[in-house]
């Protein structure tokens, strides 16, 4: 991948596929998922992945069983320098009836190395908190 955000969407994309392979393409090792309750996974090789960790819409249909798909609806950038790009993403998670289920918030980091762009970190921070006013 040439860019950051292209990394972005083709990782998002394979999830929506639920391709195994696809998805494992887009990933830069070592590779950590953490949960918004504090749980984080680090993945050092695409074997030590496949041996150790769900897949990503495993763990979305434990929950969401009627989960069809995800929308990103904000890809925001927050950080830069040339190697590593930190996104703010929100994410709706639609359900079979074309529904939302619910919208999540969550950090995922780019980064480059030999030559491309693969995502190395998704925190999932969950429901986003309602602001007072």
């Amino acid at each position: 991948m040439n860019d950051a955000k292209a990394a972005i969407m083709e990782h998002h994309e394979a999830i929506n596929k639920q391709d195994t392979d696809g998805y494992l393409k887009t990933v830069k090792f070592p590779f950590t998922y953490q949960n918004f309750n504090g749980v984080a996974l680090t993945a050092e090789t695409v074997g030590d992945y496949k041996k150790r960790l769900e897949m990503p819409w495993e763990i979305i249909k434990r929950t969401e069983k009627e989960w069809a798909h995800s929308s990103l609806d904000l890809v925001e950038e927050i950080a830069r320098s040339e190697s590593s790009v930190v996104f703010k993403i929100a994410a709706s998670r639609i359900n079979t009836s074309g529904k939302t289920d619910i919208t999540i918030h969550a950090i995922w980091i780019a980064v480059k190395t030999d030559g491309s762009w693969g995502i190395q970190f998704r925190h999932n921070l969950g429901k986003p908190v309602i602001q007072k006013a």
